[in-house]
């Protein structure tokens, strides 16, 4: 019965293959991976980030509140006209055409509105087939610093695999953002770390042919 190869080992793994230690697998800068679970989006997508919605969304409310202001106002002048109600003394009665671009105010502010809803609402669903399950390749700063002090704030920022699959969203080797990750980790340590076995294998097959 054969034994499937590893598709990735951890740092200590490595270590104990080569007959080194952890310290000179590092120093080595060999492409390092973390698995992450959760949204990924690439780094030029300010639209798709976390508060790339900011804008439209300010708009929006003002839009729906501008809107009811006009539906009020629409609404108690007809009163007014039907002579059920008496405007306060901040309030003029309105010609028709006056009341007319009221009404023409109040379509547009609709239209706005529906528009920016069905953006906002494009954009969430799109965020939601952003979800990456798999490795993402540590970025060299956050490397470093594991090195150094034997862990790292968990990173904000990485890089799809060189490997990436023609169904990827995202090119393979491309700066990514992170986001929701799951479960939420606060570090990443050398626990975290794998290396891809095919690098392994390159590796050993250049040292043998040397």
């Amino acid at each position: 019965m054969s034994i499937l190869a590893p598709l990735t080992l951890t740092i200590p793994e490595l270590a104990a293959r080569w007959q080194q230690s952890t310290t000179q697998i590092f120093a080595q800068a060999l492409p390092m991976y973390f698995y992450f679970d959760g949204l990924v989006f690439e780094f030029g997508d300010k639209w798709h980030r976390a508060h790339g919605d900011v804008l439209e969304a300010r708009n929006l409310e003002a839009q729906q509140a501008r809107q009811s202001t006009v539906d009020l106002d629409i609404q108690r002048q007809n009163l007014h006209r039907r002579g059920l109600l008496k405007l306060t003394q901040w309030e003029a009665p309105l010609d028709d055409t006056e009341l007319a671009a009221l009404y023409a105010e109040q379509e547009h502010l609709l239209q706005d509105i529906r528009r920016l809803q069905a953006l906002l609402k494009d954009r969430n669903e799109t965020r939601q087939r952003h979800v990456r399950n798999g490795l993402l390749r540590v970025a060299p700063r956050t490397l470093r610093e594991i090195a150094e002090h034997g862990q790292s704030s968990f990173p904000h920022f990485a890089f799809m695999p060189a490997s990436a699959g023609s169904e990827e969203k995202i090119s393979a080797g491309a700066v990514v953002a992170l986001e929701d990750g799951f479960p939420a980790k606060t570090h990443l340590s050398m626990d975290d770390l794998v290396i891809a076995m095919h690098d392994v294998l390159a590796i050993e097959a250049q040292r043998g042919s040397v």
